[in-house]
């Protein structure tokens, strides 16, 4: 399974603490769309700490959430050391100021960044 589209399903939450278990060990899956899920920022925490081990998870859709700058906090610390994220779309999420959207947009640039050189090398 590479990509997993669960937008508009009431995951909350719970169901978002679940998937971040999983996604803590596993090394396939490279899209996540949970828009629209009422996962909040207990639910993006959750996320956020699986990111730091996940290292195949390349879109992560969070849009229409719930997410304040606390959730997005946690995401941001995530993206100190998680390279492999390059799309992270938080729309629709009035709670998300625009310093923690600004800060995030520059460590996803970085990671396309990295990316792009990785696959360059492998040439």
């Amino acid at each position: 399974l590479q990509s997993l589209d669960l937008e508009g399903n009431n995951v909350g939450t719970v169901g978002a603490r679940a998937l971040a278990d999983a996604l803590t060990n596993n090394s396939s899956l490279s899209v996540l769309s949970l828009g629209e899920n009422d996962v909040g920022d207990d639910g993006t925490r959750a996320l956020a700490d699986a990111l730091k081990d996940n290292l195949s998870l390349n879109e992560l859709i969070l849009d229409s959430n719930t997410v304040s700058d606390d959730g997005a906090r946690a995401l941001v610390d995530a993206l100190k050391t998680n390279l492999s994220l390059t799309l992270l779309d938080l729309d629709g999420n009035a709670g998300v100021s625009d310093d923690m959207l600004a800060d995030i947009r520059s460590r996803l640039k970085r990671n396309q960044l990295v990316r792009r050189s990785a696959f360059t090398a492998l040439r």
